[in-house]
């Protein structure tokens, strides 16, 4: 298909837009900044107008273009149905093709993600020298930066172990009985950042009799890259991935990273014959869980991920393990479907907006008076942390999986309620 006819496919998806302005009563973007350009109306005119080559792609429509979290939550709300978030990607590959890749973009979606021996090192390397870095705070789950770093500014970073999620399963051994085998993406985060993550999706597939496969072989799934209008890497992740997945000998791919999930879902699923299923959904949706053994006595709130909530359609399915959790008193926030700000990139590009968006969303999981927020994707465990430190916030927070599996531990004497590990 040659630019002409993909731009008149586009400009037909964009038709449905009758102007109505509800997008702007719910985009995080224009709720804080108040331009209506930043308003996805506003963004889907001044597509068209790139593609009818009416303007020019100059530094301040780029930068408009960029000022978008990706989160469907217009989309949500479209009365017409319009497709802002691929109206915007699209957007975005042309700004590439003409301009190319953002050079601190690049860096993470060309060089760095895409690259397995490269990322591995790049992770020792950061987890040795992170004492050198920035001083632990949060109980040991994170570091303050003494100074501005290139790439991620002077926000929280987590706490690196120098271990990845591979090296966990290699010293996990098999025990129990087993109906069924299942597929993990773990994803980027879950893997080098995060593993203990991973760690606890797999303690609680085992306890319920089901065994989790990892491949080392995985890669990202591409979405930064993607994001970035960098479809031509998108695609060569993506090419990696179904291989991959193809050569598991699973009926079932199981994630715990929303982004990952809803990349997969949307991207990969039309040329997989497998099923692909969040972590909370195929456990409470495609298992019969055998009944949680341990307290937790803590106090909850969730932050629903745009990309499961929004995207995968996932909302009552981690309310309703945690309320499976015995001892943990769970109280919903006042809307639960906003966007915490992270986006990816958007963190690093629009540091400053982004931060704005999530200081709102922090505000009411404060107000809950949760001890610990519970949510589904690493990226907004990361950008939860940093506001609610910056807010002097005292809770926690930690992901669906490390409470189901406090909670999945046996009960001894000496260990009495279940503690939630932020570190593996």
């Amino acid at each position: 298909m040659d630019e002409q006819q993909d731009n008149s496919g586009l400009i037909r998806e964009m038709m449905p837009c009758v102007r109505c302005g509800q997008c702007r009563s719910v985009c995080p973007v224009f709720s804080a900044r108040g331009v209506e350009s930043d308003a996805p109306r506003g963004k889907v005119a001044l597509v068209r107008a790139l593609l009818e080559g009416t303007i020019e792609p100059n530094a301040a429509l780029i930068e408009r273009i960029d000022q978008c979290l990706l989160c469907q939550t217009c989309v949500q709300d479209c009365p017409s149905g319009v497709r802002v978030d691929r109206i915007v990607i699209a957007a975005r590959e042309r700004i590439a093709r003409q301009k190319g890749v953002p050079i601190r973009k690049k860096f993470l979606t060309r060089w760095l993600m895409p690259n397995l021996n490269r990322l591995r090192f790049f992770i020792t390397l950061i987890a040795k020298l992170q004492g050198l870095i920035g001083s632990k705070v949060a109980a040991g789950s994170y570091r303050k930066p003494r100074y501005r770093i290139p790439i991620t500014g002077k926000r929280l970073l987590p706490d690196l172990t120098g271990q990845t999620l591979h090296t966990l399963v290699q010293e996990r051994p098999k025990t129990g009985k087993i109906d069924r085998k299942v597929m993990f993406f773990s994803g980027c985060m879950i893997t080098y950042v995060n593993p203990g993550i991973g760690k606890a999706v797999l303690e609680v597939c085992e306890r319920n009799h089901v065994d989790v496969v990892v491949p080392e072989e995985q890669v990202c799934c591409g979405l930064p890259s993607l994001a970035a209008g960098d479809r031509d890497t998108f695609e060569e992740l993506r090419q990696q991935n179904l291989a991959v997945l193809m050569e598991s000998g699973c009926d079932t791919i199981i994630t715990a990273c929303a982004s990952c999930g809803s990349t997969l879902k949307e991207h990969y699923g039309q040329d997989l014959p497998m099923k692909i299923y969040d972590f909370s959904e195929f456990l409470s949706d495609h298992l019969k869980l055998d009944p949680l053994p341990k307290s937790v006595q803590k106090t909850a709130t969730y932050h629903d991920p745009c990309h499961l909530r929004k995207a995968q359609k996932i909302k009552d399915q981690p309310r309703s393990l945690l309320k499976r959790v015995p001892g943990l008193s769970f109280q919903d926030v006042k809307d639960p479907d906003r966007c915490c700000g992270f986006g990816g990139t958007f963190s690093m590009s629009q540091e400053k907006l982004s931060q704005e968006i999530n200081d709102t969303t922090v505000k009411q999981l404060i107000e809950t008076g949760a001890e610990m927020v519970v949510t589904s994707c690493p990226g907004c465990m990361l950008h939860l942390a940093n506001g609610l430190h910056r807010a002097g916030s005292t809770a926690r927070v930690v992901h669906l999986a490390e409470v189901l599996a406090a909670s999945c531990g046996e009960i001894t004497e000496e260990e009495g309620e279940a503690d939630i590990r932020y570190e593996t």
